[in-house]
C-alpha cells in the first residue's frame, strides 16, 4: 500500500509540474559541445553521444532509460542516475537511489524479467542507497540479495549506526574485485577521497563502464560545492585516477552519460576556479574587511568570503555563465575553492 501511495504521489507531482514545462527555459549550454540523441532502451548509445533534453525529461517523464552496451543500462529519475547490468541469471544494480526503487524496477522490467540479485553500494550517502530495503524485499522470492561495498563503506555504516541493510560482502584494499556471473567488477578506492571518505569508482571491466556517483555530473558544472563534497583538496587527483582506468562510459549519479571529455572539462574548470579564487582572495585582503562595528572576527571572514564569491562568480561568468546551474552552484563551488587556496597554496 505504501509503495502504491508513493507511485500515485509521483504521478501527481509529474502532472502538477508538466503544464509549466512549456514555459521552461531552453536546456543549458553543453559543457563539451555534445551531440544529443533521443534515449533508447534497445539501441546502445554511440560513444560521445548524450541524451537530449535531459532536464525536460526529468521533469516530464517517470524515468529515462538508455542502453549503454549489450548488457548495461543507464537509468535516471528526478535527476538521480544509476547503472544496472543484465546477466543470464540475475541483475546487478549499482546503488539504490532514495525514493526511486519502484521506477528502477519498472525500467528493469522493460528489458528483462530477471530479479535483482546483487546491489553495490558506491558510498554511504543515503540519497544514493536509501532504497536498499526495497531491493532486499524484492529479492526474498529469488533467494535473497547480495550487497557489496568497500570495507570503508561498511565500517562507516557501522560507526554511524546506519539502519540501512548491511553489506553482505566487503571488499578491502585500494583495489579489489568480485565476479557477477561472467562480469568482472573492479573496485578502485580513491587514495585520498574528496567527496566522502569512503568514495570509490566501480568498473564493469568487460563492459567498459565506470560508475562513481558524485565525482562529477557529466555535461554540467559542479553542483553545490562539487556535489556536496567534503573537500575539493583531492578532487583533481580523484579525476585523474579515474581517467587512468580503461572505460568508455561513465555514470556519475547525476547529469548525463559521461565520457573522457567531461573529465577534461572538469579539470579545466577546476583550474580556472582555483586561479580566479586565488586572485580574488589577494584582492579582498582580510584586513580590508575589519570594522569596529562588529564584536567578532567571524563577521570579517564572512564579509571577505562573500566578496570573493561575488568576484569569482563574475570573473568566470563570460566563459561558464550559460552552463547548467551556474548561479545556483557557484557560491558553494567557490566556498570550497576558498578553503583550498586559503589552506594549501
Amino acid at each position: 500500500m505504501k509503495r502504491l501511495i508513493k507511485q500515485i504521489m509521483s504521478i501527481a507531482i509529474i502532472a502538477a509540474i508538466s503544464p509549466a514545462f512549456a514555459q521552461s527555459p531552453p536546456e543549458a549550454a553543453s559543457t563539451v559541445g555534445a551531440t544529443y540523441v533521443e534515449p533508447s532502451a534497445t539501441k546502445p548509445i554511440k560513444p560521445a553521444d548524450k541524451i537530449d533534453n535531459l532536464f525536460a525529461r526529468n521533469m516530464e517523464q517517470p524515468y529515462v532509460l538508455q542502453r549503454l552496451t549489450d548488457r548495461s543500462y543507464f537509468f535516471q529519475r528526478f535527476f538521480y542516475s544509476t547503472t544496472f547490468y543484465v546477466g543470464d541469471e540475475g541483475v546487478l544494480l549499482f546503488d539504490a537511489p532514495e525514493g526511486r526503487g519502484a521506477q528502477i524496477l519498472q525500467a528493469i522490467r522493460e528489458v528483462t524479467p530477471l530479479p535483482v540479485t546483487t546491489v553495490v553500494y558506491s558510498h554511504f550517502h543515503v540519497d544514493h542507497i536509501g532504497d536498499a530495503q526495497f531491493w532486499v524485499d524484492q529479492a526474498q522470492e529469488s533467494g535473497g540479495l547480495r550487497i557489496v561495498s568497500s570495507k570503508e563503506t561498511a565500517d562507516k555504516m557501522a560507526f554511524m549506526n546506519s539502519q540501512l541493510p548491511k553489506p553482505t560482502r566487503v571488499l578491502s584494499g585500494l583495489k579489489n574485485e568480485f565476479k557477477f556471473e561472467d562480469l568482472t567488477l573492479e573496485m578502485h578506492r580513491f587514495a585520498k577521497p574528496a567527496h566522502t571518505d569512503d568514495h570509490s569508482v566501480w568498473l564493469l571491466k568487460e563492459q567498459k563502464v565506470a560508475h562513481s556517483p558524485d565525482l562529477l555530473n557529466p555535461d554540467q558544472l559542479p553542483m553545490l560545492g562539487f556535489a556536496v563534497s567534503d573537500t575539493a583538496v583531492y578532487h583533481q587527483a580523484n579525476l585523474e585516477e579515474v581517467m587512468a582506468l580503461d572505460w568508455t562510459y561513465f555514470v556519475g549519479g547525476h547529469g548525463n552519460i559521461g565520457y573522457r571529455e567531461d573529465f577534461e572539462f572538469q579539470l579545466a574548470f577546476l583550474e580556472d576556479l582555483r586561479e580566479a579564487t586565488l586572485k580574488a582572495r589577494q584582492e579582498e585582503a582580510f584586513a580590508g574587511h575589519m570594522t569596529p562595528d562588529e564584536n567578532n572576527h567571524a563577521a570579517f571572514a564572512r564579509s571577505q568570503r562573500d566578496a570573493i564569491i561575488m568576484r569569482v562568480t563574475e570573473e568566470l561568468r563570460p566563459k561558464y555563465g550559460k552552463m547548467y546551474g551556474y548561479d545556483a552552484s557557484m557560491p558553494y563551488n567557490v566556498e570550497l575553492a576558498i578553503r583550498l587556496v586559503g589552506s594549501y597554496y
